[in-house]
């Protein structure tokens, strides 16, 4: 009888021991996460400008919208990394009825920014010199991704593959430009050299 007791109390003594350890390394990595998070992130009642505060290097400001997929920034011009929309004198089709797409592109990153911060992570420059970002609006959702999930822009597969998903599910629902017929906005710039 004596040695299962004193089995059930070395068991209790190891669980106490792992508990205290699982503790102190949850502790630990607390505090070394709170390292890396941008301040104020938990901190429910921060702003989106005081919760994401831009990271070197990166553009964040107030977006000036050229066009579908071309905003400007502080003076700094800045291409929509993945994806490629009407251009503003390009027209689409829907039942042999012509539209002004790359004006409607326009107006939805337009509605997309809202006139608020936007924050751009720079991925590389195109041969133009003009940033290629991946960007965020101030509900940090991602700009690009929602051009292409709406029909309003289409994946540049010819550079990535990151909104070919988003691209997929327009065309199954016929949002945006895929209501009708069009063509793709590097082929019409082409033709219009």
């Amino acid at each position: 009888m004596r040695s299962r007791n004193v089995h059930k109390f070395r068991k209790k003594k190891k669980s106490s021991t792992d508990l205290a350890i699982t503790i102190a390394v949850a502790g630990l990595a607390g505090f070394a996460i709170n390292d890396f998070l941008p301040k104020g992130i938990l901190d429910t009642n921060s702003t989106f400008r005081e919760a994401v505060p831009t990271p070197r290097g990166n553009i964040k400001g107030l977006a000036r919208i050229i066009d579908g997929d071309t905003i400007e920034i502080d003076e700094t011009i800045i291409r929509l990394h993945g994806i490629d929309a009407p251009e503003l004198q390009q027209t689409c089709q829907i039942n042999s009825k012509t539209y002004s797409c790359g004006i409607d592109s326009k107006a939805y990153l337009q509605r997309l920014i809202n006139y608020q911060d936007v924050i751009c992570n720079t991925i590389n420059t195109d041969k133009y010199g003009r940033d290629v970002s991946k960007c965020f609006n101030y509900e940090n959702i991602d700009i690009n991704s929602k051009m292409v999930s709406s029909g309003n822009a289409i994946a540049y597969l010819y550079y990535s593959n990151d909104y070919f998903g988003e691209q997929t599910g327009a065309k199954f629902k016929k949002d945006g430009i895929w209501r009708g017929d069009f063509i793709e906005p590097y082929i019409f710039r082409n033709s219009q050299r």
